[in-house]
């Protein structure tokens, strides 16, 4: 992955930044317009590599990059360079190992490519990830860390509530 830890671990600009970590150029096109719709304010990049910037708010991982599974790797690096952003792994097929790795790690959410119309849940936790970045952006009173832990901790066990509801 990146050799070097950029110094910069926040977005420089006041729209939310969005990164799609996806070789299938065909599925991080189609959520790339997805996210455009449903948040236009937010500056969306689409990365064909399994590279890390860390300048983003919330990332969209994908597991295979031509048939090894990065997900977990890129998980850990996202959180050493920017602990406090958002974190969904997107993939067609992640085993229950993988994906008790990605949330044992800090994966905030999973959208499921082979079942699109179930990912709305997904869209409201970024929704509300996006609402926190706001109301921190415009309150210098309050401590950004603790309000992104507080509400990633909110957002965690609604999704962990999630994932046993569904047998996982």
């Amino acid at each position: 992955m990146n050799a070097s830890k950029p110094s910069q671990t926040t977005s420089p600009s006041s729209q939310p930044n969005i990164g799609i970590i996806d070789d299938d150029p065909i599925a991080a096109t189609v959520m790339r317009a997805r996210l455009k719709i449903q948040f236009p304010d937010c500056q969306i990049r689409i990365y064909d590599q399994p590279v890390v910037d860390p300048q983003l708010d919330v990332y969209f991982v994908d597991n295979d990059f031509n048939g090894s599974a990065l997900a977990t790797e890129l998980l850990s690096e996202i959180r050493a360079l920017n602990p406090n952003a958002l974190v969904i792994a997107m993939s067609a097929t992640l085993g229950n190992e993988t994906l008790q790795k990605l949330m044992n790690g800090g994966c905030n959410a999973v959208y499921d490519k082979n079942q699109p119309s179930n990912g709305e849940p997904v869209f409201e936790v970024i929704g509300n990830y996006l609402e926190v970045l706001n109301r921190l952006k415009n309150s210098p009173t309050r401590s950004p860390f603790s309000g992104v832990v507080t509400s990633l901790r909110d957002l965690l066990h609604e999704w962990n509530q999630r994932l046993r509801h569904a047998g996982f």
